[in-house]
């Protein structure tokens, strides 16, 4: 499988740029098949242009190699996997898989750099431990304050405890609240080198609906993209990720969607990093 269904001279190992599969889904809280995205999302990428006409670019010709990485015990193994075969190439677009990915992915970059992470999300998953695990998709953002500073946007459903016991490193723009100039504040605050996080359920679902918990008063195309690019212009960003896209039913322009956000990022690396 090919992202962009590109010929095999753009896809070698050392390829610039690298979409990196993580077919993995924990025990998840509501609707399942997330493990499924990055083969739907593979599949819909070759009907993509390569020539992305917004940043006048054509971030293919760097070469992107497609990995993936399967087949784990449990969350903790998965996580333990991903880091130890976490792709080497200059940047990396994740596809999850639930959210927890996003652990593996991220741990695999602390050795080297220094970094804050970014995660647009419905939920701020800053939950000590769900389902008897501190791994799950519903602590991510509890773990990640851990080790680095965070902003989490686009969020409209918490639990109380979440809002109570909210790390001080981690800051929060809800769904509502999000505009240009908050969001221009709160990212100034941050490190220059960033890891980008994408929870697709951080979307409306009149736009997203296969994800496994969907909220209703998310964003749609034009917000996410206008957030991104301040994010690529002003600062170093290192690697990303996509997760929770679950395709179930009707989702052949979703996938389709996903696959152009990632080539997003892709050409937004190659416009302004």
């Amino acid at each position: 499988m090919n992202f962009l269904n590109l010929p095999e001279e753009y896809c070698k190992e050392d390829s610039y740029f690298c979409v990196y599969g993580i077919l993995f889904e924990g025990n998840v809280t509501y609707g399942q098949g997330s493990k499924k995205g990055p083969h739907e999302i593979i599949k819909a990428s070759k009907q993509l242009e390569y020539y992305d006409e917004q940043f006048d670019s054509e971030a293919f010709q760097k070469g992107i190699v497609y990995k993936e990485i399967k087949s784990f015990k449990d969350d903790k193994d998965m996580i333990s996997k991903v880091i130890k075969n976490f792709p080497k190439n200059e940047f990396i677009v994740s596809l999850g898989g639930d959210h927890s990915v996003t652990l593996g992915c991220v741990g695999a970059l602390e050795n080297d750099e220094l970094f804050d992470v970014i995660i647009f999300d419905a939920h701020s998953d800053l939950r000590d431990s769900w389902n008897d695990s501190i791994y799950n998709h519903a602590c991510v953002s509890k773990r990640l304050s851990k080790k680095h500073n965070l902003l989490i946007c686009g969020v409209r459903s918490q639990d109380i405890d979440e809002v109570r016991e909210k790390p001080k490193n981690v800051e929060i723009i809800k769904s509502y609240d999000m505009d240009m100039e908050i969001f221009k504040e709160k990212l100034s605050t941050l490190s220059d080198k960033i890891y980008i996080s994408i929870d697709v359920d951080v979307f409306d679902p009149s736009f997203i609906r296969n994800t496994g918990t969907p909220e209703p008063g998310g964003f749609f195309w034009e917000n996410l993209i206008d957030y991104l690019k301040i994010i690529f212009k002003t600062k170093n960003v290192l690697s990303c990720d996509v997760v929770e896209f679950a395709p179930n039913e009707n989702y052949r322009a979703e996938s389709y969607s996903l696959a152009k956000l990632c080539y997003k990022l892709i050409n937004l690396k190659d416009k302004f990093n």
